[in-house]
């Protein structure tokens, strides 16, 4: 039993604990809460990169913005910073929810004016040494890629303190200037220095470079329409806006113009180790385009079509590149960033051989140069048992393609043999993935393990640049990293601004001019990869969850068998130049684009059957072109041997060979006429038959390909035949032969003199009422 004066003891030390408990507490440290009231947005960070000859001092902007709907007090922020990054995957896991362990405070909170009312913004700024030998400073020494963050704290109405919002970035560090700006000497990364010694990196081991700047651009044309067939149509007039000035395409583009310029390359390192990753299908869109086209009047794709805004931009873009491709390397993406895996189970060769090979042929003929041969990028998908099964049989050598990595585990970058035919360049998932998401619209390939896809996508575009550029250099900055080699592949359809590309280009320069890394040029990776030895290992497993589904795979597999069937039985319009595999091809094309790993993976497959739908249905209509026309009446037939008169009309623009059945009674027999071709237009031809029977009767006659496939629909004829047959044939040779023994015998009895009896008048039979004649009239009797 508690004695009461003990009680009132007890009851003086709660409140004194929850009195101090608050003020023990570290400052403004309570845990997140779940709704979201603030948002940092990095604006600048200068300088984006720091290299020995960078000022001593980072400064970092950004703006704290309220997203909630209540004001927020007492608001602070700070700069913290972790330690650089071990492995490329941390480029991914440090930009997750949870990656808050492990940042230590630059600095202490700064406060920021408030309260901060819904809607409104705020700045903060941050100016701290590199090097200091204080303790307010970022204490970086060495070169690496480092962590920071942004942390902000504050109290919302009617709630308590709080850590509200963060946003994380990238610093990438390639040498420690002087602490003082005045260097007294130069060291390396690994000696014992003091501030004002200049920190150099290692250049002992420098990287081999190789990046492919990638230009595409997601499917435009509008599925179902055969070759031939003007003005073209777009699904909408986006890429009017991307070829513009300023536009993404554009941008890509002018920054590697400027670049790779003599003025700003002139020893070609940065040009010998880039190479232009070029999509087939946006070159023929933006071909098409040159000519004039149509687009929806909609945003949405409905209403009627008014002609595209991008007709010039097309001309000056394809020109720019072809000045470009012709002093660059450059080769080829498969075909519209098709799937080869679902290619591959489609089990089409030439569906396969055009999403590879034919799509080299392509970029030849439309930019005029001789692309690289023997390489398939693997962009944004990996390289699946099936996609190698592809390369192996269309005679592949390289294949570049991602490796496998989880947060977890840290990817083989090593070259090696996959198949008797195929080695593999690997490149970094991670890095590819951090500079996928530079843009307005960052993209998230289709490889990528979950374990390495970030849950806070609320990162601004300068925050994501930091990011990129810390990836480009990881590599470069760790001289122990296996292997040497390093190869550089965003997503084809990637986002980027100017101002991404240039910070991307710059880093390369910079990479490039301190020694760090050496250009390693595209062909003589893919000569040093395809003399690879064996034996094949196998490839890397990765998530199927991307796949297209079995009902698509389906429909496109019995879509390209009846194309094929009708293509085979084409010819070449005379007139007009136009070719049978010319006139299709922009229907296997649409089969391809169906496959685009370009689409969002959400709705990839209700994409994949809306465009199949367009293209199933024109596929329809060329074979319903070819028709029998159907006279609506009955033939008569003279004789036996009367031919049947058909007509035919093809509606195709291109001629066509086709094979007749005639299906008619037991009686009837029909000439075989072999195949026909039939131009475009109408013709009348004349089908030999025998008829040995005189009656009404009925025909079916069909049109097919000579492979067999049905054309237009089949069409009833009605006949009537007036032969007699063997009948007639008897009655006739009697009656001949009768004729002509009556007339012998007449002529027989006048040469002797003797009437014949044919020559006698008949007896006069006046009850007969016939006429009487004198002797005087013509006819009377002597």
């Amino acid at each position: 039993m508690i004695h009461p004066r003990g009680r009132s003891v007890w009851a003086v030390l709660v409140v004194l604990l929850l009195v101090l408990a608050p003020a023990a507490l570290p400052p403004r440290a309570a845990a997140e809460p779940e709704t979201q009231f603030l948002r940092v947005e990095l604006s600048r960070v200068t300088p984006e990169l720091v290299d020995t000859a960078s000022d001593p001092t980072v400064t970092v902007e950004a703006s704290i913005v309220n997203v909630g709907d209540r004001p927020v007090n007492d608001v602070v922020a700070r700069l913290e910073r972790a330690q650089p990054l071990a492995a490329t995957t941390g480029l991914r896991t440090t930009l997750t929810e949870v990656a808050t362990t492990g940042y230590e405070p630059v600095g202490p909170f700064l406060d920021i004016p408030g309260p901060l009312q819904p809607g409104e913004r705020a700045s903060v700024r941050f100016d701290y040494p590199l090097r200091s030998v204080g303790a307010e400073s970022l204490g970086i020494d060495h070169p690496g890629v480092y962590p920071l963050l942004v942390n902000v704290n504050g109290t919302p109405d009617f709630g308590s303190p709080a850590r509200l919002a963060d946003t994380r970035f990238l610093l990438p560090v390639l040498g420690a200037p002087s602490a003082s700006g005045d260097p007294e000497s130069f060291a390396g990364p690994d000696d014992a220095t003091g501030p004002d010694v200049v920190i150099v990196p290692d250049t002992t081991r420098p990287v081999r470079l190789t990046m492919l700047w990638p230009l595409a651009d997601r499917p435009r044309l509008a599925p179902g329409l055969p070759g031939g067939a003007t003005p073209i149509r777009l699904i909408d007039d986006e890429l009017a806006t991307e070829l513009s000035p300023g536009g993404r395409l554009d941008a890509l583009l002018s920054t590697v113009e400027f670049a790779t310029a003599a003025e700003s390359d002139p020893d070609g390192d940065l040009t010998g180790a880039l190479c232009l990753a070029v999509d087939p299908d946006l070159l023929v869109t933006v071909n098409a385009m040159t000519g004039g086209y149509l687009v929806p009047a909609n945003p949405d794709g409905t209403g009627d079509l008014r002609p595209g805004t991008g007709e010039a931009a097309a001309v000056a873009w394809l020109d720019r590149l072809r000045k470009l491709a012709d002093r660059m390397c450059v080769t080829a993406l498969p075909y519209a960033q098709t799937d080869l895996d679902a290619v591959q189970r489609v089990g089409d060769d030439q569906l396969s051989a055009f999403a590879t090979t034919g799509a080299e042929d392509l970029v030849d003929q439309l930019l005029g140069v001789t692309s690289l041969r023997g390489l398939t990028v693997f962009g944004d998908g990996p390289l699946t048992p099936d996609a190698l099964a592809l390369l192996n049989h269309n005679g592949t050598a390289v294949a570049i393609a991602p490796a496998s990595a989880t947060a977890e585990s840290t990817p083989d970058l090593g070259r090696r043999r996959v198949s008797d035919q195929v080695a593999v360049a690997p490149f970094d998932p991670s890095v590819a993935a951090t500079l996928g998401a530079l843009g307005d619209q960052p993209v998230t390939p289709g490889y990528l393990d979950t374990s390495l896809v970030p849950d806070r996508p609320e990162s601004s575009a300068a925050a994501r640049r930091q990011d990129a550029v810390g990836a480009v250099l990881w590599q470069s900055l760790h001289p122990d990293a296996e292997p040497r080699d390093q190869i550089l592949a965003p997503p084809p359809n990637w986002g980027v601004s100017p101002d991404d590309a240039t910070a991307v280009l710059r880093a390369l320069s910079t990479l490039l001019g301190s020694g760090l890394a050496t250009p390693l040029p595209l062909p003589n990776l893919i000569a040093e990869t395809a003399t690879l030895p064996g034996p094949p290992t196998p490839v890397d497993e990765f998530p199927t969850a991307a796949r297209f589904d079995d009902s698509v795979i389906g429909a496109i597999s019995d879509q390209s068998a009846r194309l094929r069937g009708l293509t085979e039985a084409l010819g070449t319009n005379a007139q007009t130049g136009l070719t049978g595999q010319a006139y299709t091809a922009p229907l296997r094309e649409d089969m391809l684009r169906a496959l685009s790993q370009s689409q969002p993976l959400d709705d990839r497959n209700g994409r994949a059957h809306r465009a199949l739908q367009s293209v199933g249905g024109t596929i329809a209509d060329l074979f319903g072109a070819v028709q029998i026309i159907n006279p609506g009446g009955s033939y008569t037939l003279a004789t036996e041997r009367s031919p049947l008169p058909l007509a035919f009309r093809n509606d195709l623009a291109v001629p066509i060979r086709v094979r007749l059945l005639v299906d008619g009674p037991p009686g009837m027999t029909v000439g075989d006429v072999g195949e026909l071709e039939l131009p475009p237009g109408f013709l009348p031809v004349k089908v030999p038959i025998e008829v040995h029977f005189t009656q009404r009767f009925a025909v079916d006659v069909a049109v097919q390909t000579p492979g067999g496939l049905p054309l237009g629909e089949p069409v009833r004829l009605s006949l009537h035949s007036n032969a007699y047959g063997k009948v007639l044939f008897f009655v006739t040779l009697v009656a001949g032969a009768t004729l002509a023994l009556l007339t012998g015998r007449r002529l027989w009895h006048r040469f002797r003199g003797r009437p014949d009896r044919a020559d006698l008048e008949p007896p006069e039979a006046d009850h007969l009422h016939w006429p009487h004649r004198t002797p005087e009239e013509p006819g009377g009797k002597p």
